[in-house]
């Protein structure tokens, strides 16, 4: 992490902002995004990281001016066009805001200086709010990331390498980490992928809009690692079927007319394990477990064979280049091109309403292993993910593995704990020790 003053960062950051380009289009992700948020869809994830002294604002406010023009995708606004919404450079500084509230609220951009996050910080805690149109997960823990260990320099001199996803502030962005990885890789083919089904959603008292409770679980790795190899499964597989046989618990307690549509999990792969991609923008797809009940009563076991089977198939890349190749045609064809942006918001909100959460009962996405140099590690206590629920799927999880600890974090809109319950006893059923917090205390709106 090179020091460069900030006078010369405030004059580099708008000629380093999108590489000559006036503006950009949205990726194939990011454009349902904006078309169906709402009240109740805030299409918002947050990234946190769990430092082990106490966050200096003023520092953490120089961090982030000295670390955002290396990220032009971040430097960018969301501007309607006539037929598509398009990302354009923001002449504005951020501001970083006190983490008062309850997260993963909507980004509401003109009381945000026009930008697609938002940085907060609490104790020892530094968050980044991110709307998805703006990256995925990968591209925001490198944001993260990159954003700590410039704040762990300016308030301690640490020497900080560019590695383990951490950027070097003082060299200029490439292109390349703003490339639209999905018009790059996908291949053209013929094949039409089939609809999914209609899925079984839970019940439940929906909380007030904007308040969502949150339950964290801490395992210890090691443990959970050594389950899945006795199992000859995934880390992954195992974590998808506790989540997948929770919903089916419930689904079977609440009698047999609940069971006519599938328990269906959305797993979010990061593509760029299958590509040479290093975009910091989008560049993720979807693939969708199930278990449908319809068939009888499954065993743990049982659910947990389907899901290692399927995600073996479902995650080949042929599979996944022909999810993508078809995700693209549509945008692609003329007649969808030329419908004006306010009707075609119209359409995008229909289509996910019908062919989007209807057909998921809940997302689980594993961020992964998160990685930093030996130099910043007696400094960093841990990683936290958090996603939004949206509006029929009222809870989601997050994963991600820190050091020797995986930390699930379970985000919900109604007042029952009762999936985030069934989970957590099933790895306790398997010998896994969980330990569980949660922010149940009373928060201001």
């Amino acid at each position: 992490m090179t020091d460069n003053s900030p006078r010369e960062k405030k004059q580099k950051t708008h000629s380093r902002t999108a590489h000559g380009q006036l503006w950009y289009p949205l990726d194939n992700s990011a454009k349902i995004f904006p078309a169906i948020k709402n009240g109740k869809i805030s299409a918002v994830f947050r990234l946190s990281i769990i430092l082990r002294t106490a966050v200096d604002p003023k520092i953490l406010q120089q961090a982030l001016i000295d670390v955002l023009p290396r990220f032009p995708n971040f430097t960018m606004r969301l501007k309607p066009g006539l037929f598509w919404y398009y990302l354009e450079p923001n002449r504005n500084l951020p501001q970083i805001y006190e983490d008062n509230r309850y997260p993963c609220r909507r980004l509401y951009r003109k009381n945000n200086r026009g930008f697609l996050f938002r940085i907060l910080y609490y104790n020892r805690r530094i968050s980044v709010e991110i709307f998805h149109s703006l990256t995925d997960g990968t591209g925001g823990m490198t944001f993260l990331k990159t954003l700590a260990a410039r704040y762990l320099t300016l308030q301690m001199g640490l020497v900080i390498p560019a590695e383990d996803g951490i950027l070097d502030i003082s060299q200029m962005p490439p292109e390349k980490e703003m490339e639209d990885s999905y018009k790059k890789y996908a291949r053209p083919l013929r094949q039409r992928q089939p609809r999914q089904k209609r899925a079984y959603h839970i019940g439940g008292t929906l909380e007030p809009f904007g308040r969502i409770n949150v339950i964290t679980a801490a395992i210890p790795l090691p443990a959970l690692k050594k389950l899945a190899a006795e199992r000859g499964v995934t880390l992954n597989d195992l974590l998808v079927a506790c989540y997948i046989y929770a919903f089916c618990r419930l689904q079977r307690a609440e009698g047999r007319f609940r069971i006519t549509h599938p328990v269906v999990i959305t797993v979010p792969v990061n593509m760029r394990r299958y590509y040479p991609s290093t975009t910091l923008r989008n560049f993720f797809l979807r693939v969708n477990p199930s278990v449908n009940q319809n068939y009888g009563e499954f065993s743990f076991e049982e659910i947990l064979a389907e899901v290692h089977h399927y995600m073996q198939v479902a995650t080949n890349e042929k599979y996944l280049n022909a999810q993508m190749y078809n995700n693209l045609r549509s945008e692609r064809i003329l007649a969808a091109r030329l419908i004006p942006l306010l009707l075609k918001n119209q359409i995008l909100r229909i289509a996910y309403m019908f062919y989007g959460d209807s057909r998921t009962t809940s997302t689980l996405t594993n961020i992964g292993i998160i990685r930093l140099p030996p130099v910043m590690q007696p400094h960093v206590e841990g990683f936290e993910a958090l996603m939004g629920p949206s509006v029929s799927d009222w809870i989601n999880c997050t994963v991600l593995s820190y050091q020797d600890t995986v930390t699930l974090a379970f985000s919900r809109r109604i007042s029952e704990q009762l999936v985030e319950r069934l989970f957590c006893t099933q790895l306790v059923r398997l010998g896994i020790p969980v330990r569980v917090s949660s922010n149940q205390a009373d928060q201001p709106e």
